[in-house]
């Protein structure tokens, strides 16, 4: 069975349930919110997965989550070890981990922002395949009009994470810095 790939597993919970933590010896390859995001170790074993406990694997992301959760802006430079993603996606999911806590920016803005003015729908495109919520904080990129806009978990953990990090839901933008070449 060398052929399959070990992936550990954690869970923490939260105020809107459960927060599964996945990771290789590589890094963090993702994080669910919800019962519906629970690890399936029968799908697992269909793509060649095998789920199993290594907490020195889970705990700097464990960790993280649990002071996330309890209101303390965390340390979420981790190291990812992602699967998935093209180049652009990789590229939007990089622009958004650079979005600070308590803040946030439009789709527009962060296409913008990694040099793809235009390209808003496809920001958020890539957003709702981010696998690692939280850590890259998609929750933090609203629309232009400044309403919530969508969440791959849904809109009750957008509105949550957001109110967790500003204490409410009044959002505030961030500033854009647009590059100048001559």
């Amino acid at each position: 069975m060398s052929d399959r790939l070990e992936v550990a597993t954690a869970k923490i919970d939260s105020e809107l349930g459960p927060v599964w933590i996945l990771a290789t010896q590589s890094g963090l390859r993702g994080v669910g919110l919800g019962e519906r995001e629970a690890p399936s170790s029968r799908e697992a074993r269909a793509l060649g997965i095998h789920y199993l406990k290594r907490p020195r694997w889970t705990d700097a992301a464990r960790r993280a989550l649990e002071d996330y959760f309890a209101g303390r802006e965390p340390a979420l430079d981790l190291k990812l070890d992602l699967a998935e993603g093209t180049p652009f996606e990789r590229r939007v999911w990089d622009g958004t981990r650079r979005v600070r806590y308590g803040s946030v920016i439009s789709y527009g803005a962060l296409a913008t922002r990694i040099g793809m003015p235009g390209a808003a729908r496809a920001a958020g495109n890539a957003l709702g395949k981010n696998p690692v919520p939280i850590v890259i904080p998609c929750h933090r990129v609203i629309q232009g009009d400044r309403t919530i806009g969508g969440f791959s978990s849904g809109l009750s953990w957008k509105r949550y994470l957001l109110e967790l990090e500003r204490g409410q839901l009044e959002l505030g933008w961030e500033r854009v810095r647009r590059s100048r070449s001559a």
